[in-house]
């Protein structure tokens, strides 16, 4: 067995290792020098047979982290030793962010799983910036950013064009499963003063957009990408609120690259270069407000226009009758509607003739409208409706509202269903003609093998629930059981029974518990159908191209609590926890002074 040791500034974490895993972690962590610095836990990998591994902590197995391949153990190793960095640093503020240097001074890239931190910091690098994290930043007590010497974790789609540009094409790289990891040249020397916050937006088809964030916005969301609150006095807002009126933050919304070459990079050398301060930057960036390029003008071109808005398609006429309507909502997602729509074709075509499919379009002025509402063309039992009077979670509900069907299947438009599954769904509805009860199935992992049967009812980053395995559903054919929620990528219900959504209800987030309590205090139970199994695309590497902020989700914990009549006391410290006490109590306070009222 190899011992790796793994560090960040004060704290360390100790890695026991196959000796064959030895190459594929230093290439994943680096060099990784020897440390004199006590670990704060020790992580070991137990290799099984038939090339599976089990992921213990202090000699106690992680659940469920156990049978996994050797790509899900590395990524779940990677994942680990940042969180319990971040859990036990106390002598800095730990940000989900990347970062690199220039010149003795360094650029902050925040922003939540998704956000494309790790595309735009591999980028500037590209650019002669250097390396330091694309994980885990530490701001120190004097302002200045420590980052985890991580290597880049590229997604499907950013690993083809990171690995293409020119800085990276001899670097180190690892294949982990859907995830490419390719190590740039050694990182940056720690403690670089931070000059500048870039919070990035990559968006499909969107001009270049920058726009100066005032230092009360840049704080509210680096406290939202703020991993070690609970571990810090004020949860990190007096260093967090410092940093965001002393450095010009700014949000960087793209469509591709080639819009950033020349601009983003020059921008950001000039500003450190010149040790633009966060009141004299704020000024100077009011230039560039509201100016967008689109992304089919070559980067040497300088016209200038506005992001182009499309007209709303006007909403496909009701066809008829259907036993079963499949719905689902979207927002600049066209390739998963495409391909979930086209998978349930192909793959279960023994019950299309008794279906019907919508397609609620939450961004009916976007790019994904026209071919969104040309698919009426292609599929004849398709429907179109554009949304624009209201955005997020609740829209779904207008699904039932459109759907034709007694029967209705509700997932998102990124989701596959297993084959057979369908069928079995319309025979269970036909068994259980009268039912008033929430359906939902077992989650299918990426590796085809792995199941999670309902979300286990805790707080965790933010979100009500985590996903668990009660070992039930190992069986397809098992009998259904009861569960105290799940995640909502995909629900079926009667019309009849659906209870319908909070009208207060605003952005992301909420739902999951919410509307599982909500269909047991009408009577009605949770259900686990074994066989009703489904897989969920959860990476963006290219962004979330929706609104997602804390406050709403805040928001909709608060108002579906308190109809529910479920206290909202848990929920309140869990997000002070995360957030700070300050800051999110600020926003819990304010919240509560809103009316309910949708």
């Amino acid at each position: 067995m190899k011992i790796i040791i793994v560090s960040l500034k004060d704290k360390s974490v100790e890695l026991r290792l196959p000796t064959d895993w030895e190459q594929d972690v230093r290439l994943l962590f680096g060099s990784c020098v020897p440390s004199t610095i006590p670990p704060c836990t020790i992580l070991t990998v137990i290799a099984e047979a038939s090339d599976r591994y089990t992921l213990q902590e202090n000699g106690t197995l992680l659940p469920p982290m156990s049978g996994l391949s050797r790509p899900d153990a590395l990524i779940q190793l990677s994942e680990i030793v940042a969180s319990r960095l971040a859990a036990h640093i106390r002598t800095g503020t730990a940000l989900h962010a990347g970062a690199v240097g220039w010149n003795g001074r360094s650029i902050l890239i925040p922003g939540l799983s998704g956000a494309g931190k790790s595309s735009l910091t591999a980028w500037l690098v590209d650019k002669g910036f250097s390396y330091l994290t694309d994980e885990l930043v530490i701001l120190t007590a004097h302002g200045a950013l420590v980052g985890l010497p991580r290597a880049l974790m590229l997604k499907p789609d950013a690993d083809i064009i990171i690995s293409r540009l020119p800085r990276f094409a001899d670097s180190p790289s690892l294949r982990v499963g859907q995830n490419f990891v390719l190590r740039p040249d050694a990182p940056a020397d720690a403690d670089l003063l931070c000059g500048l916050i870039i919070f990035p937006a990559f968006i499909t088809d969107a001009g270049l957009t920058i726009e100066p964030l005032t230092a009360a916005k840049a704080c509210f969301r680096l406290m939202g990408c703020n991993v070690n609150a609970r571990n810090l006095a004020d949860g990190g807002f007096a260093a967090i609120s410092e940093l965001a009126r002393r450095v010009p933050a700014i949000e960087l919304r793209y469509g591709a690259f080639e819009q950033l070459d020349g601009v983003v990079d020059t921008l950001a050398s000039l500003m450190l270069d010149a040790g633009i301060s966060g009141d004299s930057g704020r000024r100077f960036m009011t230039a560039f407000a509201g100016v967008s390029v689109p992304s089919t003008i070559a980067p040497a071109q300088t016209t200038t226009a506005p992001a182009v808005r499309h007209p709303i398609p006007a909403p496909t006429p009701r066809r008829g009758s259907a036993k079963l309507t499949i719905g689902m909502a979207t927002y600049d997602d066209y390739d998963g509607v495409y391909f979930s729509l086209q998978a349930i074709r192909m793959y279960h075509p023994e019950i299309v003739a008794e279906a019907e499919f919508i397609v609620v379009d939450n961004h009916p002025d976007g790019a994904c409208a026209g071919p969104l509402k040309a698919l009426e063309l292609q599929i004849p039992n398709y429907r179109y409706i554009p949304e624009a009077t209201r955005s997020g979670t609740a829209v779904k509900g207008r699904v039932f509202d459109e759907a034709s069907g007694e029967l209705v299947l509700c997932m998102d438009c990124h989701v596959f269903v297993l084959p057979g599954a369908l069928k079995k769904l319309l025979g269970y509805f036909a068994d259980n003609a009268a039912t008033s009860d929430l359906l939902q199935g077992p989650l299918l992992y990426d590796d085809l093998k792995s199941l999670a049967t309902h979300f286990r009812p805790e707080w965790r980053g933010g979100m009500y629930g985590v996903w668990d395995n009660n070992g039930l559903a190992a069986d397809p054919n098992a009998a259904p059981f009861d569960i105290p929620m799940q995640g909502m990528g995909l629900f079926a219900c009667r019309r009849a029974a659906w209870p319908g959504f909070n009208g207060a209800f605003r952005g992301f987030g909420g739902e999951e518990g919410y509307i599982h309590e909500k269909f047991r205090q009408a009577g009605g139970r949770t259900l686990c159908l074994p066989f009703l199994r489904w897989i969920h695309r959860f990476h963006r590497p290219m962004g979330v191209p929706y609104r997602n902020v804390w406050e709403d989700r805040i928001w909709n914990y608060l108002v579906g609590f308190r109809e529910l009549g479920l206290p909202t006391v848990e929920m309140e410290a869990h997000f002070c926890d995360l957030l700070g006490q300050a800051n999110a109590s600020q926003i819990i306070e304010r919240l509560k002074q809103e009316p309910d009222e949708a």
